[in-house]
Formats: C-alpha cells, structure tokens, sequence
C-alpha cells in the first residue's frame, strides 16, 4: 500500500443506516473536508476497494462517515476496523513549514554536526507544538518540532535537530 497514505481507522458503526466513524490517523485534518472518494484496505484479504463518500462531518476529534452502498449498521460491522486510505497524490498540499505525520516517520534523525542519532519511530501532539520520538540506540529521546530544535526537514528523508541543552 505504499502509494496509498493511511488517513484514518473505521472505529464502530453509529446509527441505523451504515454511517461508520472514523479515528483520523492523519495530523491534516483538511484530508476530510472534501473527501468523495476512499480505498477501504482490507489486511485479510489483502485487498484495497475504492469507496465513494456520501458525506463527512466532524464529531469532536473523529469523523462521521457515509459510504455509498453501506446502508444498513450490519453492513457497517464488516467494515469496523479497516483502515481508510487516499493515493498520495490525492491529498491536499501543504502550506510551507506544514508535514504529514508519513513524512516524518521511519526517517533518519541527525544532529547539527551530522551524527545520526536515530529513527523516527512515533509522534506525539500535545496541542501547542508536535514532539517527536527518536529510537537511538541506547533509548528514545524527544525533540519537539519547534524552530529552535528543528535545523533542516526534507519530508520522507531526514531531520536534522538541534538538541536542547537539557539533552
């Protein structure tokens, strides 16, 4: 599924008539402001099926979905628990200085004078600024991706940080 992004899981089915909700796994939440079409990835039967979208609507910090075709709340069990995808070049683009959380993770992370520390190996929000978290390998550290620590970005391919000096 590499040329498809992940941007949400499908949690439980709400209601009657097939709506889903949805657990965004995407920092963008602007990847459901006009969401038509979707590719359900099915890991068991290692299938991606292309869905149509009916409606969107944000409920606090996850989303309600209507997909064309799932009526009824039993045909909405078999699809809890699939994940929701778009192919990369169907998500939105970014304003500078803005990522996607798969632009960060899994990459190499080195400090100001080119030693590599480690690998990005999750990210943490905390509201005000996103941390990541750094597998070296001798424990994890984090790094929050604020100006003063972040040096250089290049999306998808390394990081360079300046460590704070409590590090």
């Amino acid at each position: 599924m590499s040329e498809y992004i992940v941007i949400g899981k499908i949690a439980k089915t709400h209601g009657l008539f097939g709506n889903v909700k949805v657990v965004p796994t995407t920092n963008v939440s602007e990847v459901f402001a006009n969401l038509k079409e979707v590719f359900i990835k099915d890991e068991l039967r290692n299938g991606v099926y292309r869905v149509d979208v009916q409606s969107v609507k944000r409920v606090g910090k996850n989303y309600l979905l209507k997909i064309a075709g799932i009526d009824t709340v039993e045909d909405a069990k078999k699809i809890v628990g699939l994940l929701l995808a778009l192919r990369l070049e169907d998500l939105p683009k970014l304003k500078a200085g803005e990522y996607y959380f798969y632009q960060l993770l899994n990459i190499d992370v080195f400090d100001e004078k080119g030693q590599k520390l480690g690998k990005v190996v999750d990210i943490i929000e905390t509201g005000s600024n996103d941390v990541v978290v750094v597998k070296t390998e001798k424990e994890e550290i984090l790094i929050p991706m604020v100006k003063e620590c972040i040096l250089s970005f290049d999306p998808g391919k390394k990081l360079v940080v300046k460590l704070p000096e409590w590090m």
